[in-house]
């Protein structure tokens, strides 16, 4: 349904996780795909679709499930905020109900998805990153046990504005900066020029991958609240205008969402994040889409069946269709 330009075609075998409290644990670890095919959607509709929410990079993909359950044809528009998204084409008039419905899905964000799921407010989410340290404590503060599988690959990478004369750091380097230790351009073979190095705000998807996959545990500097944004529009509008700013993100959001002329991607340790690099694990920070669910969801219901579907080939050629990388093959 959507214009094949938008869609990577090159999967990918990895992992999948379960949280349960504060505990990991490994889940087919054979990697097969959990439920054969066909896990039957056909009695979807809005009055029983699950109730859903997620990261804000996974908007277009959670648009793109419910049209292709509901049957709705959709394509990419820019909205008001500049962003890309995914929405129902209002070419259809006999499906009137079932657009209006997929327009009212909307995202909290990565953080407060989990929180919506946690407390039972919603029933199914698809998010950028695993649970935090503090949405498990506050799952663990409920009784609350959250299932989670990998759906789709993305990565986590970083942004630079294009008259930025450096196109490769490493992580030591990335570490380096948002450590404190390095702040000039010219230490690692830039301009001289101070170092704008931007930050997310605690709890957001793109800062819990910062600090879980690239500072491992070394304090990041204290910036202030200029350097400190609250969305994830926020880099991509500064480093749009900062020639020495730094930035990070998630891939799909980047090239698919929020594309703009003035900002480029960052090799890191001499990998440049794209399909190939992702597809195949070579670009450092390859990371993970999850299909996340409270344990003690009704099997019975939508909400179990949609997890369950899109653990399924049909369900991951949906996935392929958005622009991710498909997690099985």
């Amino acid at each position: 349904m959507l214009n094949k330009q938008y869609l990577p075609i090159l999967c990918i075998l990895a992992i999948s996780v379960i949280f349960n409290s504060c505990s990991l644990f490994t889940e087919n670890e054979d990697d097969e795909i959990i439920y054969e095919d066909p896990v039957d959607v056909s009695h979807f509709s809005i009055a029983n679709y699950p109730k859903v929410d997620g990261s804000t990079s996974c908007h277009p993909l959670q648009i793109v499930i419910a049209c292709e359950i509901l049957d709705v044809e959709y394509q990419w528009y820019e909205g008001f905020d500049g962003m890309l998204r995914i929405w129902p084409s209002d070419d259809d008039s006999t499906k009137d109900g079932d657009i209006e419905y997929i327009y009212n899905i909307q995202h909290a964000g990565t953080h407060g998805s989990y929180v919506n799921l946690i407390e039972d407010s919603v029933d199914l989410i698809i998010a950028a990153r695993l649970p935090s340290e503090d949405e498990l404590i506050l799952a663990d503060s409920l009784n609350i046990n959250i299932s989670t599988k990998a759906i789709a690959l993305d990565a986590f990478v970083f942004i630079l504005n294009t008259q930025n004369s450096v196109n490769n750091l490493s992580v030591e380097q990335i570490r380096g900066i948002y450590s404190g230790a390095i702040t000039n351009w010219n230490s690692v073979s830039g301009d001289n020029a101070a170092i704008n190095p931007y930050q997310r705000n605690k709890n957001s998807g793109s800062q819990e991958l910062m600090e879980s996959l690239v500072m491992i545990g070394l304090p990041m500097v204290e910036a202030p609240d200029l350097l400190v944004l609250g969305s994830m529009m926020g880099p991509i509008n500064r480093l749009n205008e900062d020639p020495y700013g730094l930035g990070y993100t998630v891939y799909f959001f980047n090239n698919y969402m929020a594309q703009r002329n003035q900002i480029k991607l960052c090799s890191v340790n001499g990998v440049f994040p794209d399909p190939q690099s992702i597809s195949s694990g070579s670009y450092i920070y390859t990371t993970m889409v999850y299909a996340a669910i409270r344990s003690t969801l009704n099997v019975d219901g939508t909400a179990f069946t949609l997890w369950k579907w899109l653990q399924t080939e049909i369900g991951q050629q949906t996935v392929g269709e958005s622009g991710y990388i498909p997690y099985l093959e």
